[in-house]
């Protein structure tokens, strides 16, 4: 089962979207969008009648529902009132925060099918070295076991992610997406990646995307998606002029898979099999 994200453009990237109980990590420097992200998701929960929860370091409640209302996501104000939105500001001084308060937090709000953003995780793991990676895994593991989650984390401004507050969630998280702010001009100024989609499929490149008012962040994919799209086996076979009963089961079956798969040029790959294996000329 896969869980909408809400970021328009990005569930074509990710195979229908993120896996159902998974961490995923957003990284990109101040600007990118990262709060917009971890909302966004969270909006598309309340939409569909899921749970929502804000975690910030930095932000109250009326902080981040005036983001909200900047970007003109109103409702979420709303979702608060009724309960459904939840945001709470914690004060990170030690690792003590997720084995104790914030997990704990989290586990009293969970109801349902339910999302928690957390934006950001950095001030929380900012001084932390390679020897809390156990703690972290720990953590991560007990947020899978109750919701799905986005977690943001900002981008070193020396673009070092060796260090060990960024690359110990990245290698733990089941998604990684980097945002980056590239300056190159409008239609490139902004590009998403998606690194790792453990246990899935995902596109590789690099995306343009908006942040647009009202809808917030849209990655341009749908070029890139429709190449993707499912090929009909047996309409390219007849284009081939090939006896599909003359193909073995089990060639059958693979040449199936193949068609269904996200590969951009399986129908160039499907002919030169079939020319490998002589069953065409």
């Amino acid at each position: 089962m896969r869980v909408k994200t809400g970021i328009f453009g990005l569930d074509e990237l990710l195979g229908s979207g993120f896996i159902k109980n998974s961490v995923n990590i957003v990284l990109g420097s101040t600007g990118t969008g990262k709060t917009i992200f971890a909302l966004q998701f969270l909006l598309k929960g309340l939409e569909e009648g899921e749970k929502g929860v804000f975690i910030s370091f930095d932000m109250d409640e009326h902080s981040v529902i005036g983001i909200a209302e900047s970007i003109g996501w109103s409702e979420m104000k709303d979702y608060a009132k009724e309960g459904l939105l939840t945001v709470r500001k914690f004060y990170a001084e030690d690792i003590s925060y997720i084995t104790h308060d914030l997990l704990t937090f989290i586990n009293s709000e969970i109801m349902g099918d339910t999302r928690v953003a957390i934006d950001s995780f950095t001030p929380l793991i900012v001084s932390l070295g390679y020897e809390v990676r156990n703690d972290i895994n720990w953590f991560f593991s007990k947020l899978r076991e109750v919701c799905t989650s986005v977690i943001t984390l900002e981008e070193p401004l020396d673009g070092n992610l060796s260090l060990p507050c960024v690359s110990v969630p990245l290698f733990l998280g089941d998604t990684v997406i980097h945002l980056k702010n590239i300056g190159y001009g409008e239609a490139f100024n902004r590009t998403i990646r998606v690194i790792k989609h453990r246990g899935s499929w995902h596109a590789e490149g690099v995306f343009p995307y908006r942040i647009i008012d009202g809808f917030g962040i849209y990655v341009e994919s749908a070029d890139y998606a429709k190449q993707y799209e499912e090929l009909d086996l047996g309409t390219l076979l007849n284009e081939l002029k090939v006896d599909k009963e003359k193909i073995s089961e089990n060639v059958r079956r693979r040449l199936e898979r193949l068609a269904k798969s996200k590969i951009s040029d399986k129908k160039s790959l499907i002919t030169e099999i079939l020319r490998y294996m002589r069953i065409i000329e």
